[in-house]
This record gives structure tokens, C-alpha cells and sequence, in this order.
């Protein structure tokens, strides 16, 4: 199943948004990256996805509030969605959401839509196979009381699978238990599976071995052998997000013989969540990689991310001038594009790459220059001060930020593209 086209009305703040997947007739695009201000519906529209296609019993499990969904003064809100299946057939799925609605209403009024999705979920578990997280997504273990991977197994259905996307407490499955268990089971495929994929995204460290005795996963560091719940806040917090997306990938399609290129949606939340800037740039291509079949659905406020996106797959979420959101198109590759020119086009809106300092300043300068012939002294004094300010303050545009070396290679490979 990939996603074709999304059309949501009065769904909380977006009043009226339609997103297009198409790329051709006959393609859909795999890569979205939404922008946007806190509070413009970013998470709000992957929960939509989840919603529409996570079928009537992860619906009763997710859903909560009926009401909480819907536009505030608003009767109703729709989703509609459609999606394309591995065949190539078309499928058209609508949710209607009430006020007042209870549950057993909520999903009597949508059972045809519905059963779409049910029916091919009764067909196999795995069919639109959907798995969603927010933006609050952290490694835990048994020892901290949170459910062993036994449990993780009960809830590893359909709602399990975007639990995390709607609730913030949401644990994720313990990843150490996971790959003891596939250890024990004698999964030697699924543990070089996890093992290239964490050190394929884990710089600096590798997956070293299980140490059975004290029921730890141990990992090669630079300060040596650390077990998985030592390592630093970031990488815990990566290893528990990857490795939940691929126990979830690995249990559901076990039986294919490369479980990672099976079909599927990702919808992420602040897709680079506790990256390092060096780790955004790799967080693409690494999904794209491991997940080839997968179409990915996720938001971001970096740019470092958003330049990572290919042409037409970067989209902004903006209020307009009558505050309603409105979904705004990235214009040519954002790849071609410098980081300062990337946050200073109009999916970041920034009007300077300066400091929030010097644009004070320039703005307060401007102001008293203007006005120079009748300022107080008082005034005249200021204007001197911000003058000096801003002269022990200008950014320093000619400062070589690479080695000589490396601006060698960069000007002969500019001088090279220029010459063609």
C-alpha cells in the first residue's frame, strides 16, 4: 500500500488541507518532509494517516475523544484518503468524524470505509502495514518496570504498531530482549539484521555481543565494551526508535526472506529527534536504504534534514493571513541549496542568516538613522553605541570555515562543474 492522495476538512487546526503523493500516474512519491511553526498541524496530519488506515479495532484502541479531533465551533471533520495497493488498484477510504459521537457510532457510520481495510486485514495481519511514532520516543528496560518484550509482543498489532504517534507514555519494545530472544531462537539472519542496521546509524560505536550471564547487550565504544542502557542519552534514544521499527518490520513479515523490503508506511514525528547535526544527514539515505519499499511520511524543523529531500518531496505548513494553515510546496531540489539559503527561503521564512543579536541591532540602527537630524542626545548616544555594536559584531563572511586542503578540493570541483 502506498499512499496516493490525503484530503482532510476541519481535522482540529487544518480547516481545508489536500496533499498529493502522486508523482505519475503509475508512481507515488516515497519521501514527504513537513515544515512548519509549532502549532500548525504537523503531528496532527500523520495522525490523521494512522487514523484512516489502521482499521476498526486499532481505530477503538487510538481514537480516545471523538470530539478532541474535531475544528473548535465545527459539527464534524472528514479524512479521506486514497491509496494505491501493491497491485496497482486503487482504493478510496473516507472517516467521518461526528460531535458527539460515541465509539460504536463512530465505527458503525464508517463501516464500509472501514471494511476496506478490515477486509484485507482479515486476509493478513501484515496487508497496509502502517507503523507510526511521535515525538517522544525513548529506549526502556524491564528493570525500569516497563513491559518485557513477551508483553511488547501482545500489543505488537495493528495499534501497537502507532500507539506511539498518539500517546507521549507510549513505551517502545525493549530492545535488548528482542535480540536475546532472536538469540536464543537462534535468528542468526535477524540479529545481522539489527547488527548492520545499528552500526550502520550508531557512528562511533558497534554492536560488540550479548553477554548472557548478565542479560545485556554490549556495544564497542571508544571507551570500550558498554552495555546497551550506558550509552549516552542520544544514542539510547536512536537505538530505541530503530530497533522498534525493526522488531515491528521483522516479527510482522517473518516468513519473507528480506523482511526490510517488504511494502509499508512510516509516518515519524521530528524524524531527526536527538541527532547530532552529522547524524541528520544521514537519517535519509539510512531509511531509505534499509526500507526501500517503505514510503515515509515524517516532520522536521532542520534544515539539515529538509535538504536531504529530493524535488517535490518538501512541503511547508504555514498560517496565512487569515491564521488558517495552508500546505506550502518547496519550489526545485532543496539538495541544490546552501543551509543558510535553505532556511532563508519561504518554507523556513527566516529574513536573515545573521544572529538574533545583529538583526536587533540593524533594526534599531535603521530606526534612529532615520530619524538622525532630530534625535534627543540621549538618542545620539544610543545610535553611536548600536554603531559600535554593530561594527565589533558583523559577521565574519570571509572567514575560511574548512581547511585549505579541503577548500582546494572544493574549488577545483566547483571550477569543474563550471567548465561543463
Amino acid at each position: 500500500m502506498f499512499l496516493r492522495k490525503l484530503v482532510l476538512q476541519n481535522f482540529k487546526c487544518l480547516a481545508k488541507l489536500e496533499l498529493d503523493f502522486e508523482v505519475t500516474p503509475t508512481q507515488n512519491r516515497q519521501w514527504t518532509l513537513l515544515l512548519g511553526e509549532n502549532g500548525t498541524g504537523k503531528s496532527n496530519l500523520l495522525k490523521a494517516i494512522a487514523l484512516i488506515t489502521c482499521g476498526s479495532n486499532a481505530l477503538g484502541e487510538i481514537v480516545g475523544n471523538t470530539d478532541s479531533w474535531i475544528a473548535l465551533g465545527k459539527a464534524s471533520c472528514t479524512v479521506r484518503a486514497w491509496l494505491t495497493t501493491k497491485k496497482g488498484e486503487e482504493r478510496e477510504l473516507t472517516l467521518k468524524i461526528r460531535r458527539g459521537d460515541s465509539l460504536s457510532k463512530l465505527v458503525s457510520a464508517n463501516r464500509s470505509a472501514l471494511q476496506l481495510i478490515d477486509d484485507a486485514i482479515d486476509n493478513a495481519e501484515r496487508n497496509y502495514f502502517v507503523v507510526g511514532y511521535g515525538a517522544s520516543r525513548r529506549l526502556v528496560s524491564e528493570a525500569t518496570g516497563a513491559m518485557s518484550y513477551a508483553e511488547a509482543g501482545r500489543f505488537g498489532n495493528r495499534a501497537g504498531n502507532i500507539r506511539n504517534l498518539f500517546d507521549a507514555g507510549a513505551t517502545l519494545n525493549p530492545l535488548a530482549s528482542w535480540i536475546m530472544d532472536l538469540d536464543y531462537r537462534g535468528g542468526k539472519n535477524g540479529l545481522t539484521v539489527i547488527r548492520e542496521a545499528l552500526n550502520s546509524f550508531l557512528p562511533g560505536i558497534s554492536f560488540h555481543s550479548i553477554d548472557k550471564r548478565q542479560k545485556q547487550v554490549m556495544f564497542e565504544t571508544s571507551d570500550g565494551l558498554v552495555p546497551l542502557e550506558n550509552l549516552s542519552d542520544g544514542y539510547q534514544n536512536m537505538a530505541a526508535w530503530i530497533g522498534d521499527l525493526l522488531f515491528r518490520v521483522t516479527e510482522t513479515f517473518r516468513d519473507h526472506r528480506r523482511p526490510l523490503h517488504a511494502r509499508g508506511l512510516l509516518l515519524l514525528d521530528e524524524i531527526d529527534l536527538h541527532l547530532h547535526p552529522k547524524w541528520q544527514r544521514l537519517l535519509y539515505d539510512f531509511i531509505s536504504t534499509k526500507l526501500p519499499n517503505f514510503q515515509v511520511v515524517a516532520t522536521t524543523h532542520s534544515a539539515l534534514t529538509a535538504q536531504q529531500a529530493g524535488e517535490g518531496e518538501l512541503f511547508a505548513l504555514r498560517r496565512n493571513p487569515r491564521q488558517a494553515v495552508e500546505l506550502v510546496p518547496f519550489i526545485g531540489s532543496p539538495q541544490q541549496l546552501l543551509i543558510n539559503q535553505l532556511l532563508m527561503s519561504p518554507v523556513f521564512g527566516l529574513a536573515t542568516d545573521e544572529s538574533r543579536e545583529v538583526e536587533t541591532a540593524k533594526q534599531e540602527y535603521k530606526e534612529l538613522k532615520v530619524r538622525e537630524a532630530v534625535l534627543t542626545p540621549a538618542e545620539r548616544r544610543q545610535l553611536t553605541k548600536v554603531s559600535n555594536q554593530l561594527a565589533d559584531t558583523r559577521p565574519q563572511r570571509d572567514t575560511p570555515l574548512v581547511s585549505d586542503p579541503e577548500m582546494a578540493l572544493l574549488q577545483r570541483i566547483e571550477a569543474s562543474l563550471n567548465a561543463r
